[in-house]
């Protein structure tokens, strides 16, 4: 007996076909010969449904010989009513009849429903139920698994596949202890017990299930587990647990804040306030929070509000206010309200930041003060640090060469333009090397270029560098000068007194407008170089005679570093002697020496090449020379020259008055001496006279000089000045 809706059979009714209870067997049989069925119902004739009767009962010969009446056969079977769209009914399948009579309410017959198309139709029903349960249980986000009473799994969704990692073909038909080696779904079919919320592992998966038993008449005919893997949700405990700690220490961090903090929503209404901001305004949050900061700024609590501008703007906004009730009246304040968006582009929230002005301007008083300081102690303790700068190159015993590098060690915290000068062989190379090294432009580059050891006409292209086509010759692509590959570094300008009139032009633009234009292009190139020059020639004078620019000299007369000749620093030339003869004799592997008459020798030359031509005699005596010790005899014979002239004495032919053989005497000495030695310092020297003295001497004895000469000694002699 099962139950079952008849709503959808309705259709399948049969009408107009019964028998009338007083019809004869032999009528009826005739009724039975048209249909296929093997039963057919009895009314009265009101047409009340009486019962049914079998085509079985009517055919053996002696109903058929009595000719009885029909409702002697009659057997009493239920119907249905004609309304069972909405109810269910009882179907008896094992009697033998093959029809199910409908009535009305009045049980009247309406006709019946062959019994064939109801099974029919009742399976096509089931199949149907069947697979709606079969879609809502593969449906499911939770997975399902069950067993059969001999323990093999009968059903396993898609959602079971996706938690257990197990395809359903593999999984179906085999034994449950194939998944579950615990047994826990063979134990709830053993046990028929429910479970719930049971968690175990399956597979490696960690998953929360709830088990039942199928039960049939008088046993379990298997069991049923559903389950979620809870995988995800103990990692989103967990991350839930972090997001609270989280939480914790953002609550901690905004209430350890110095500085105030209160956040509005986008209506405007304070939401939150934190401890700092209580102290600072002097007002409770308890009052302020779920107010808005219009209706603070309306009802006097202060005279201006950071986080409306903010709203309004959507952009963060600083604004000074003034308390204006509570405790902290009269309390200056600045307020910093940032905006944060949404996804939609929109203010979410506007957090405040307030600090008590009272307080900052203190603590700014107290930095400028502390910066005052530091800034003074960090120039001096810069100033010390380049004052004991090692200079490996450069020997500074002498006053003259000290203050020389005392000068270079400050123009070197500047970008001044710095012109050098003095002799050739003097180092004005190696201290413009040591200005840009202890520059803020160290790291970058250092270029030199002699400007009288380039031809004129590619001079230009060097310096500035050229377009493609700018000329015969010129790369397609073009190529930078010297000032853009300087730039962010120092370009050293030697021999700028070389440089010809046409291009000087061009450098005082460089130096004044701080850009330049290649060979052949039109387009301004901006650099950022600093310009050191060089030369051993009097500027000032080739600006008397014309051959250099007036404005250029002044341009880049910035600093003037006038480097003495080594003649006129006589400190300098033991350690410098020293410090050479060291270094060359690592460079060639040596050992040499100099013997005490070579040292005197040295020490009495004048070294009209500086410097340059000291290095230049010493490697050619380590390198010439067997012997480890250098002798006397082994010196060039203008170092011998040098001394026998010491020795040289002055004489006169003749008798004559004293006073005019001593004139005479100091006549020839001055002419000999000047033609020796070119220039009156070095002269004086000689003489050992002071340089005033010579002077005053040659114009008593009308003895000239040229004017180069004359320059040099008014260089020489300001050179203690610098």
């Amino acid at each position: 007996m099962i139950s079952i809706f008849f709503s959808f059979l309705i259709e399948e009714l049969v009408t107009g076909l019964s028998i009338d209870k007083d019809y004869i067997v032999k009528r009826a049989l005739e009724i039975f010969s048209n249909t296929l069925h093997t039963s057919l119902p009895v009314i009265d004739t009101n047409g009340t449904y009486l019962g049914l009767v079998k085509l079985r009962s009517l055919i053996n010969p002696s109903t058929l010989e009595k000719n009885n009446n029909i409702y002697d056969y009659v057997v009493q079977s239920p119907a249905i009513k004609d309304n069972v769209s909405y109810h269910s009914v009882d179907i008896d399948w094992d009697n033998d009849f093959d029809i199910l009579p409908v009535i009305n309410d009045n049980g009247e017959l309406i006709g019946f429903i062959p019994k064939e198309k109801l099974f029919k139709n009742s399976f096509l029903q089931h199949k149907k139920i069947s697979n709606y349960m079969q879609q809502l249980v593969n449906s499911l986000y939770n997975g399902v698994v069950a067993i059969d009473s001999e323990g093999k799994i009968v059903a396993f969704n898609p959602a079971a596949e996706r938690i257990l990692g197990q395809k359903k073909d593999e999984a179906l038909g085999k034994h449950m202890s194939y998944l579950d080696p615990a047994g826990g779904l063979l134990e709830t079919l053993k046990s028929g017990k429910t479970s719930i919320g049971v968690k175990t592992e399956i597979n490696g998966f960690t998953i929360l299930s709830n088990r039942s038993p199928i039960k049939g008449e008088d046993k379990n005919v298997g069991a049923v587990g559903v389950f979620v893997d809870i995988s995800d949700i103990e990692r989103i405990s967990r991350e839930l647990d972090v997001n609270k700690a989280l939480a914790q220490e953002l609550n901690a961090i905004i209430e350890s804040s110095y500085d105030g903090l209160y956040i509005i929503d986008n209506t405007g209404r304070v939401v939150r306030v934190n401890s700092s901001w209580e102290k600072i305004c002097g007002f409770s949050r308890d009052y302020i929070i779920g107010r808005t900061a219009r209706e603070l700024v309306s009802d006097g609590f202060y005279d201006n509000s950071a986080a409306m501008l903010t709203l309004e703007r959507k952009e963060t906004s600083t604004v000074m206010l003034e308390i204006t009730s509570g405790c902290k009246k009269g309390q200056k304040i600045i307020a910093t309200g940032t905006p944060i968006f949404g996804v939609d582009g929109e203010v979410e929230q506007v957090v405040v930041n307030v600090r008590d002005i009272t307080a900052l301007e203190n603590l700014k008083f107290q930095l400028e003060e502390t910066k005052k300081l530091s800034k003074k102690y960090a120039s001096e303790l810069e100033e010390i640090r380049l004052q004991q700068y090692k200079m490996d190159d450069i020997v500074i015993n002498s006053p003259a060469m000290q203050r020389v590098i005392d000068l270079a060690v400050r123009v070197s915290q500047v970008d001044s333009t710095v012109i050098i000068t003095g002799e050739s062989g003097v180092g004005k190379e190696v201290v413009t090397k040591k200005i840009h090294l202890l520059s803020k432009r160290k790291n970058n580059s250092f270029i030199k270029i002699n400007c009288g050891a380039i031809p004129e006409n590619l001079l230009e292209s060097e310096l500035f560098g050229y377009e493609g086509g700018a000329f015969t010759g010129a790369k397609r692509e073009g190529k930078p000068g010297m000032f853009e590959l300087a730039s962010g570094g120092t370009l050293f300008l030697d021999e700028i007194g070389d440089m010809p009139l046409n291009l000087q032009v061009k450098l005082l633009r460089v130096l004044q407008e701080k850009e330049i234009v290649r060979v052949g292009g039109v387009k301004p190139i901006k650099i950022d170089t600093r310009i050191i020059a060089a030369t051993n020639k009097d500027l000032a004078l080739m600006v008397r005679r014309g051959t250099f620019r007036e404005d250029l000299y002044y341009r880049l007369n910035v600093v003037n570093i006038l480097i003495p000749p080594l003649r006129a620093r006589p400190e300098d030339l033991p350690p410098l002697i020293s410090t050479i003869l060291q270094s060359l004799n690592n460079k060639y592997d040596k050992q040499k020496t100099l013997s005490q008459s070579v040292v005197e020798s040295l020490l009495g030359y004048d070294w009209p090449g500086n410097v340059r031509e000291l290095e230049n005699t010493l490697e050619r005596l380590v390198v010439l020379i067997n012997e480890d010790n250098i002798q006397l005899p082994h010196l060039p014979d203008y170092l011998h020259k040098e001394n026998d002239l010491n020795t040289k004495i002055v004489t006169i032919n003749g008798i004559a008055p004293l006073k005019r053989a001593v004139e005479d005497m100091e006549n020839q000495l001055l002419k000999r001496a000047l033609k020796e030695y070119g220039t009156t310092r070095k002269v004086a020297k000689i003489l050992g006279v002071n340089q005033s003295t010579i002077v005053r001497k040659m114009k008593q004895y009308n003895i000239e000089k040229d004017d180069v000469d004359e320059h040099q000694e008014d260089a020489y002699a300001h050179l203690f000045k610098i």
